[in-house]
């Protein structure tokens, strides 16, 4: 479990008195395609790990339009927002394939935390990590193409949103997927993906897309967008 986990570089960092707690404090959840793990404004605190498989992070508006903030996969933590603050989840998260996921509950972890008050330092730095991945989302709508924004989605997909001590070449997102993370129409996903692959930095199948060497390069470049129509 600790060589698994300890392909997150958060985690890696983290005291050791604290990797151990997370273990022995945890239980395994585990999902069918498309359960869900829990609903926006549900109030248990506590953390999470995806083990295995992925889980897509969303919210749905008044009119039933579902909006798909990003994509968590191994082995990434989330959930300590509602951890420090006590509030309710500010997003739903549902598996997307055959999914595993550790939990570390909030009347467990908590108690432990501040037994071990230096500890609580490793949970907001977790949350800053996000707060800087948003911040820098943020602008890429102001300074980016489209082609370039889902390409920085997909290549942090592939690295855990930075977390990741190895990124993957390969991004299990279906292309309505991306769509709702720009939140654009399928067929404007669907036309800068396929400008993507016609320069070489991506290639396509079913529910996939695979990332090819080179692509960090045009995607922190916003002078040099591919081309499109």
């Amino acid at each position: 479990m600790h060589l698994k986990l300890g392909t997150d570089k958060w985690y890696r960092a983290c005291p050791p008195e604290l990797q151990a707690a997370l273990v022995r404090l945890s239980r395994p959840i585990r999902l069918s395609d498309g359960q869900e793990l829990f609903q926006r404004g549900e109030t248990e605190s506590g953390m999470y790990c995806v083990l295995d498989g992925a889980l897509l992070i969303s919210n749905v508006n008044e009119d039933g339009r579902v909006a798909v903030l990003s994509q968590f996969e191994p082995c990434q933590w989330f959930g300590e927002i509602a951890t420090l603050d006590r509030g309710t989840r500010h997003f739903s998260a549902h598996a997307n394939g055959s999914t595993e996921v550790l939990f570390v509950p909030g009347d467990a972890l908590v108690p432990w935390l501040n037994q071990h008050p230096l500890c609580w330092r490793d949970i907001g730095i977790l949350a800053c990590n996000k707060l800087r991945v948003m911040l820098d989302s943020i602008q890429e709508t102001s300074f980016l193409s489209l082609e370039q924004r889902i390409l920085k989605r997909l290549e942090r997909i592939a690295t855990g949103y930075g977390s990741r001590v190895t990124p993957c070449r390969r991004v299990n997102v279906p292309q309505e997927v991306i769509a709702q993370m720009m939140g654009v129409s399928r067929q404007s996903a669907n036309k800068a993906l396929k400008s993507l692959e016609e320069v070489g930095l991506i290639s396509r199948c079913y529910g996939m897309v695979e990332l090819h060497t080179g692509a960090h390069r045009l995607s922190g470049d916003p002078g040099e967008p591919p081309a499109s129509g």
